[in-house]
């Protein structure tokens, strides 16, 4: 890294963001860091977000490209080729920052070499700025254990990362369709240590699916969302060696999925398959009363 890159880059992937991309930009432009480059990769949009985009070029200094549509994953691949920073930091295109964010995170990675990775709470909210949910950073030792409590892996916005560390992962995975992100939260894991801000630094919108067009087949999504999860669970049998805690953790997102294909086995009327499913999930986690509940509604006709 030369003396005139930036500290931090920052890599915001968009698709048909027109009426959110300024607010996330106007964030980062807004923070107590201001070493700080903006790449924006627009994935095809198709409704006038190049515009848009232009403006925040000349009047905020975003750098941006343009590429077919492929996904949220190939976006942020295509930014972080470009990356110039000694720290990356990943941004979706309708969330926004605190302005203290970077700061807070720097602060953290300058006084501990061996952290390659820092995240923060985040707030989900509405349309409307009403705050739905509140999700704590989680330290833990045991990366499987800290990717699932709860059910959240690090949310991307909220990860500042060593420029390194992710050349050392590699690129998200872009074959898994909705489960690229726990991917890369679960390879980081692997690959590093993490530390967290114990305070809301990211406001995450809570909206419809964020890739959507209106060529959008909600039950084509939701199957290649299954799909790509079994693969990504497939996947994590493999990668690290399990403790019992990461066993129990890794079962739990088994059932989860067990209970997802369930339910979309119900909804397209084969309850043959539905109960199949289910019976797969209680055997995950047979603690579970979700499983048992679903089974027996399949069995006596109620669903």
């Amino acid at each position: 890294m030369s003396g005139c890159d930036p500290v931090v880059s920052v890599v915001i992937p968009v698709f048909n963001g027109a009426p959110f991309v300024t607010k996330a930009v106007a964030s980062v432009r807004a923070q107590t860091v201001k070493d700080v480059e903006i790449l924006v990769v627009d994935d095809g949009s198709t409704d006038g977000t190049q515009a848009v985009l232009d403006e925040l070029h000349r009047t905020m200094g975003v750098t941006w490209f343009q590429q077919d549509h492929g996904g949220p994953a190939r976006s942020r691949n295509r930014g972080i080729v470009e990356v110039k920073g000694e720290f990356v930091a990943l941004l979706d295109c309708d969330d926004v920052w605190l302005p203290d964010k970077l700061e807070a995170q720097l602060a953290l990675m300058r006084g501990c070499p061996a952290v390659g990775v820092v995240h923060t709470d985040y707030e989900v909210v509405d349309e409307d700025g009403a705050v739905l949910e509140r999700v704590r950073a989680r330290r833990s030792a045991e990366p499987l254990v800290c990717a699932f409590v709860g059910g959240h892996t690090a949310l991307p916005s909220t990860l500042l990362i060593r420029r390194d560390v992710l050349q050392k992962v590699g690129a998200l995975n872009q074959d898994l369709y909705g489960s690229e992100d726990s991917d890369l939260t679960i390879r980081l894991y692997a690959a590093t240590q993490f530390d967290c801000v114990d305070r809301v630094l990211v406001r995450k919108l809570q909206r419809g699916h964020g890739y959507r067009d209106m060529a959008f087949d909600e039950a084509l999504h939701k199957e290649k969302i299954l799909s790509s999860r079994e693969r990504f669970l497939a996947r994590l049998e493999q990668m690290l060696p399990l403790t019992v805690a990461q066993r129990e953790a890794l079962d739990r997102e088994w059932a989860n999925y067990y209970l997802g294909r369930g339910g979309a086995a119900e909804r397209a009327g084969r309850p043959a398959d539905a109960r199949r499913f289910y019976a797969k999930a209680i055997r995950k986690s047979p603690l579970r009363l979700r499983g048992y509940t679903r089974w027996l509604r399949v069995l006596i006709g109620m669903g």
